[in-house]
C-alpha cells in the first residue's frame, strides 16, 4: 500500500527519494504478512525493516545532514528494492516457490539486511543533532543487521504445528538485541500470552491490525500497526522487567528475603491476605520466608524507568511518523489517542509530547471532516491544555486559538466540538496573552471577565490590553456594554497606571458614535469634563486633560445633550462662559497639539447650540481668542489646521470681521490660505477648507480683497478652476470643496467694483464669462449659486459701466439699430457703434459685463429649473437686474418674452414654495404683466395654478407679498381696480 507524506522536508533535494524508500518499506511490511512458507523469517524481516523506518526518518528530519546523505539514501533505496523484489517472487500464484527457492530467497535476503546494516554504519554522529539515545539506537540496529541470520527451517505445516503445541507461559529466546541502554539480560518476545504481557510476538506485530479491526469491529487501515506495540520493537523487553504474578511490567520493584523481584503492591497484597501469618512463603518459588521485608530493587527501577523513558519517547516519534503519514483516517486516530493515553497514564510526559510533536498539526485536525479526528484531537488538546507549562505553546502555535474561537461558537455544527473548544479555551485564559489572542480574534469574553473580575493588577494588564487592541465597532458596543462602568472607574482612581490604561480603552470604545448613548448613562462628560478643568496637586495633568478632553470630544460628536455637563463641582455648564473661556485659554497656553485638537473639537460641538454658539461669540470678541484660532492656522500640524479653519468658518458669519482684521494682521496671510504644497496637484483637506475659509468671510471686507488682489492670487484661482474641470471632481474628496471656495474668493471681488483695482481686476479676467461657464459646466450646486451670484452683482455694474460711445456726427440719420443680440450668430464688425437695448450704451461681458452680450441670459433661465431653491433664487436674482427701473425695462421684457422666460417664472411659482424665491417671482410676473402687453397678460393668463398661489400669499404673505399679489391679482382681472374716489 502506498503511503503519503504531508509533512515538511527538510532535506528537500532528496524528498522524492525519501518519500519512495519509505512508501517501499511500508509495502514491504505488508507484503511478508501474507506469506505462509517461513513465516517466521518474514515476520523477523518485517520487523528489522520497521525497525530501519525510524532511522530514516531522523536522517530525513536532521538539523544537520551528513554531506554523504546521497550516498545513504540511494544504497538504502537500492537495497530496499531488493528485498521488495525478492519478497516479491514469493507472491507468485502460478509459481509455487519451491523449498530450495525459498533457502535461496532467504540467503539473498540476509545478504541484502547485512548491506543495509552497512548502510546505517555510514550515518555519522554529528547528524543526530547530540542525541546520545538516537545515535545508540541507530548504531545497534546498524550491528544487529549486519549479524542477521535466517534459519531455513521445515515446510510450513509442520512449523505451524509447532507453534501449536509451545505452551502459552514460556517465552522463546531470539538472537540478542542490543538495548539503547544495553543490560544482561535475555531479550524476550512473548508468545500467544502476549496480550496480557502488552508483549506482541513477531506475528502479532505484522497482523495487529486485522485482528484489532476483527475484534474491536473499528475500520483500521491494514498497513496501521498498533503504535503501543511498535514502540516495544524499537525497545525490546527484558524478563526481568516483569512482575512474575502479574506478568505485567514492574512500577515499584521490591525484592524479598529470597533475592525474588516483585511489584510492590501486589507482594504486599499477598503477604496480608496470606491464610499463615507465620508460615509465609515465596509465591514463585514456595520457598518459607523469615522475613517480610521489601528491599527497593533501585538498579531495576531506575532501568526500568529509562526503559519505559525511551518507550514513550519511541511512542510520541511514532505518533508523530503516522500523523506525518496520514494515509488514513484510522491512522490518524490511532497515534492521537496513544498520545492521549501516555498523558493520563503519566502526567509530566506532557512537556515531552509538546517539544517532539507539532501543536500546529492538532490544530489542523480540529478541521477534519472526520468527526472522531476532530473529537480526538479536542480531548487531546483538552489534556494538554491543563498543563501550566503548555498553554502558553498551545496559544502560540499559528491560527490555535482563531480555530478554537471557530469550533466554539460553531455550536450547532457539532456540540461536543463547541464544548471541549470551550474548556480548552478556558484552560488557556491562565496566560495574559492568550486572552489578548482572543480579544484579537473577536472574542472579548476572557478579557472583560478578568477586566472587570480580576485583581488589581490583572485588571491593569486587561486594561492596557484593551487600549492596544484594534477594535471593531461591534466590539467597541459590546465592550461599552459591559466594562464601560469598570474602566471609568479605573479613570478616577489614583493609580496613574491605572488611568492611563482606562484612559486609551475609553478613547477608543467613546470613538465609535453610537456608545455615545451608553456612555453617557455612566455620567463619563461629567467626569471628563471635571479633569479637564478642575486642578490637582500632585497629578499628571498634562496627559489627563488630553485623554480627557479626546474622550469628551468623542461622545460630544455623537450627538448627545451637552447644555447640562458639569464641569466643576460649583455647577458650572459646559456651555457656560467660564468653560468657554477656560477652553480657550487652554487652548492658547498649551503645547501638546492633540489637546488643541481634542479642544476645538469640543468647541465645534459646542457650535451646534445656539445658546452656546452665543457664549463662544462673546467670548471671542471681548478675549483675544479670535488671535489664538488665527495664529493656529499656521501651525505645522495637519490635523490641528483642519480643525481649527472648520471652527473658523462657523464663527465667520458672527465675527467675521474681527477675524479678518486679524487674518491681514498675521505673518504669512492670507496668502498662506492659498498655498499649495509645491510639485503636486493634490487636494488637501486643509487647502480645499482654506479656500472655503476665505469665502466664507464677509465678502465685502475691502481690507481682505485688497490683501488677496495685492498677492495676486486670480491667475492662481483661475488656473486650479481650470484644473479641477478638466480632470473632474473625482480626482480627490476635497475638489468639490476646493473649488465651491475658490469660486466664493472670485465672487468676493464683484461685492467691492467700486474700488477701481477691483473693477480693472473683473474686466482683465473678464469675471463676466468665467462665471457664465462656471453657471452651468459644473456639477456642483454651490458652484451654480456662486457663479449666479457674482453675475448678479457684475450686471449691477452694468448701467453704471455703460455709455454713450463718443462718435463724430455724419449725415445718417439711423443712429440706434436694436440687434438680434440674444441670437449665437456672430456679429459683423460695423462702422457704427453699436448700443445695448437694455443699458443703452455701448455693452460688453469683457468691460461693462452686460449679460446679453455675454449669453448668460439663456444658461441661467435654465437654472431656473434646478431642484435647489437657493440656485434658483440666486439666478432669478441675476436675472432681475435686466428689470431694474434703472434699465430700459419694456426693451428687457420684449428680450425675455422671445425666449420665454416667463414660462420659467411660472413653473418656478408652481414647484417652489421658499419666500425669498416667491417674492422673486411675483416681482418679475409684476414687471411682466405692467411692461409686457397683452402676449404676456395672456402668456400668465393661462396658467390655471397662479392664481392659487397668488391667493395664498394673498392671504399668509408678509407686506410686500401681499401688495404684489394683489397688483396681480388685478392686471388678471381677479380683482377689483380702486376707483379714483377713494
Amino acid at each position: 500500500m502506498q503511503y503519503f507524506f504531508f509533512f515538511q522536508i527538510k532535506n528537500t533535494s532528496f524528498a522524492s527519494v525519501f518519500e519512495s524508500l519509505l512508501a517501499d518499506i511500508s509495502s514491504i511490511i505488508e507484503s511478508v504478512e501474507c506469506i505462509q512458507a517461513e513465516q517466521e523469517n518474514f515476520v523477523e524481516l518485517g520487523c528489522y525493516l520497521y525497525r530501519v523506518f525510524p532511522a530514516i526518518m531522523e536522517l530525513q528530519f536532521s538539523e544537520n545532514p551528513p554531506k554523504n546523505t546521497k550516498v545513504i539514501v540511494e544504497s538504502l533505496s537500492m537495497n530496499v528494492n531488493l528485498v521488495k523484489d525478492l519478497v516479491g517472487e514469493c507472491h507468485k500464484e502460478n509459481h509455487p516457490v519451491s523449498d530450495g527457492e525459498l533457502a535461496k530467497i532467504l540467503a539473498k535476503l540476509v545478504r541484502v539486511i547485512k548491506d543495509i546494516g552497512e548502510c546505517l554504519c555510514l550515518i555519522p554522529s554529528t547528524t543526530f543533532g547530540g542525541q546520545k539515545y538516537v545515535e545508540t539506537a541507530v548504531w545497534s540496529l546498524s550491528d544487529e543487521l549486519q549479524n542477521v541470520h535466517f534459519e531455513f527451517k521445515q515446510p510450513i505445516e509442520s512449523q505451524m504445528s509447532y507453534a501449536m503445541q509451545i505452551p502459552s507461559s514460556q517465552m522463546l529466546p531470539l538472537p540478542e538485541e542490543s538495548d539503547l541502554y544495553p543490560v544482561d539480560d535475555e531479550v524476550l518476545v512473548p508468545t500467544e500470552s502476549s496480550q496480557v504481557l502488552s508483549m506482541p510476538c513477531p506475528v502479532d506485530f505484522i497482523k495487529s491490525t486485522n485482528q484489532r479491526s476483527q475484534e474491536q469491529h473499528e475500520n483500521v487501515d491494514k498497513s496501521l500497526v498498533t503504535l503501543p506495540h511498535v514502540a516495544h520493537y524499537i525497545e525490546p523487553l527484558y524478563n526481568t522487567f516483569f512482575c512474575p504474578l502479574t506478568k505485567q511490567v514492574m512500577d515499584d520493584p521490591v525484592t524479598i528475603e529470597n533475592g525474588v523481584t516483585y511489584e510492590r503492591k501486589v507482594i504486599t497484597e499477598w503477604f496480608e491476605t496470606s491464610s499463615h501469618q507465620d508460615n509465609i512463603v515465596c509465591p514463585t518459588t514456595g520457598m518459607k520466608l523469615k522475613s517480610r521485608v521489601l528491599s527497593v530493587n533501585v538498579a531495576l527501577k531506575t532501568t526500568i524507568e529509562e526503559w519505559k523513558e525511551r518507550t514513550e519517547v519511541a511512542r510520541i516519534k511514532a505518533a508523530r511518523t503516522a500523523l506525518s503519514l496520514a494515509c488514513s483516517d484510522s491512522m490518524i486516530l490511532e497515534a492521537i489517542r496513544d498520545l492521549q493515553r501516555i498523558c493520563k497514564r503519566r502526567r509530566n510526559k506532557k512537556e515531552m509530547i509538546a517539544n517532539i510533536m507539532d501543536i500546529s498539526a492538532m490544530i489542523e485536525l480540529m478541521s477534519s471532516s472526520h468527526q472522531q479526528i476532530r473529537h480526538a484531537s479536542l480531548l487531546f488538546l483538552v489534556e494538554l491544555s491543563r498543563s501550566q507549562a503548555l498553554g502558553e505553546k498551545i496559544g502560540s502555535a499559528t491560527g490555535a486559538i482563531l480555530m478554537l474561537i471557530r469550533v466554539k461558537f460553531n455550536h450547532h455544527v457539532d456540540s461536543f466540538a463547541a464544548e471541549k473548544a470551550d474548556e480548552i479555551l478556558k484552560n488557556l485564559e491562565r496566560f495574559p496573552d492568550n486572552i489578548k489572542q482572543m480579544a484579537e480574534n473577536g472574542f472579548l469574553d476572557p478579557l472583560l471577565n478578568h477586566l472587570t473580575e480580576g485583581s488589581e493588577e490583572v485588571q491593569m494588564e486587561m486594561t492596557s490590553f484593551l487600549g492596544e487592541l484594534i477594535l471593531s465597532n461591534d466590539s467597541k458596543v459590546y465592550v461599552a456594554e459591559k466594562a464601560s462602568t469598570s474602566i471609568i472607574k479605573m479613570v478616577q482612581s489614583g493609580n496613574t497606571i491605572f488611568r492611563n490604561a482606562a484612559f486609551k480603552a475609553l478613547s477608543q470604545i467613546s470613538s465609535h458614535h453610537p456608545n455615545g448613548k451608553i456612555l453617557l448613562e455612566t455620567g463619563i462628560l461629567n467626569i471628563m469634563a471635571e479633569m479637564m478643568f478642575t486642578r490637582r496637586i500632585y497629578d499628571e495633568l498634562m496627559d489627563s486633560k488630553k485623554e480627557a478632553a479626546a474622550i469628551l470630544a468623542n461622545v460630544l460628536e455623537s450627538g448627545v445633550e451637552h447644555d447640562s455637563i458639569k464641569v466643576n463641582t460649583h455647577g458650572r455648564r459646559l456651555s457656560s462662559d467660564y468653560a468657554v473661556y477656560n477652553i480657550i485659554h487652554m487652548l492658547k497656553n498649551s503645547t501638546p497639539e492633540e489637546l488643541n485638537i481634542n479642544l476645538i473639537r469640543i468647541l465645534l460641538c459646542l457650535t451646534k447650540s445656539p445658546r452656546s454658539m452665543d457664549t463662544i461669540v462673546s467670548v471671542v470678541n471681548e478675549t483675544e481668542a479670535s488671535y489664538t484660532l488665527i495664529e493656529l492656522i499656521n501651525n505645522p500640524h495637519e490635523q490641528l489646521g483642519v480643525a481649527v479653519i472648520k471652527l473658523l468658518i462657523l464663527l465667520a458669519p458672527h465675527v467675521g470681521n474681527t477675524l479678518v482684521e486679524r487674518l491681514c494682521k498675521t505673518r504669512g496671510q492670507p496668502l498662506g490660505l492659498m498655498e499649495c504644497p509645491s510639485g503636486t496637484n493634490h487636494i488637501t483637506e486643509k487647502q480645499a477648507l482654506s479656500a472655503r475659509f476665505l469665502a466664507k468671510l464677509p465678502q465685502q471686507n475691502l481690507t481682505l480683497n485688497l490683501a488677496l488682489l495685492n498677492n495676486n492670487v486670480v491667475p492662481t484661482i483661475l488656473e486650479r478652476i481650470f484644473l479641477i474641470q478638466r480632470n473632474g471632481t473625482r480626482t480627490s474628496r476635497h475638489a468639490t470643496v476646493y473649488l465651491e471656495g475658490l469660486v466664493g474668493i472670485l465672487v468676493r471681488f464683484t461685492t467691492t467694483l467700486y474700488e477701481p483695482q477691483m473693477l480693472f481686476l473683473a474686466r482683465t479676467h473678464n469675471l463676466t464669462s468665467v462665471f457664465t461657464e462656471l453657471v452651468i459646466k459644473t456639477s456642483s450646486d454651490e458652484v451654480q449659486r456662486l457663479s449666479a451670484i457674482g453675475l448678479e452683482n457684475l450686471s449691477l455694474e452694468s448701467i453704471n459701466l455703460s455709455r454713450p460711445p463718443q462718435i463724430k456726427k455724419t449725415g445718417s440719420k439711423k443712429l440706434f439699430r436694436l440687434p438680434n443680440l440674444l441670437s449665437s450668430r456672430s456679429v459683423e464688425t460695423r462702422k457704427m457703434p453699436v448700443l445695448c437695448p437694455v443699458h443703452r450704451g455701448a455693452c460688453s461681458s469683457e468691460t461693462t459685463f452686460c449679460l446679453i452680450d455675454a449669453k448668460a441670459v439663456e444658461r441661467l433661465l435654465v437654472c431656473l429649473d434646478h431642484e435647489n431653491d437657493e440656485v434658483v433664487e440666486a439666478s432669478m436674482a441675476a436675472i432681475c437686474t435686466l428689470l431694474d427701473d434703472k434699465v430700459d425695462v419694456d426693451t428687457s421684457v420684449s428680450l425675455l418674452s422671445e425666449i420665454n422666460a416667463i414660462q420659467y417664472v411660472l413653473k418656478v411659482v408652481k414647484e417652489h414654495k421658499q419666500e425669498g424665491l416667491l417674492q422673486k417671482s411675483f416681482w418679475m410676473i409684476e414687471k411682466f404683466l405692467a411692461r409686457g402687453g397683452n402676449k404676456s397678460v395672456s402668456d400668465i393668463s393661462q396658467d390655471r395654478l397662479l392664481p392659487a398661489s397668488l391667493i395664498s400669499a394673498f392671504h399668509n404673505g408678509n407686506d410686500s407679498m401681499k401688495q404684489m399679489a394683489e397688483n396681480i391679482l388685478r392686471h388678471l382681472n381677479r380683482m377689483p381696480t380702486p376707483s379714483a374716489t377713494y
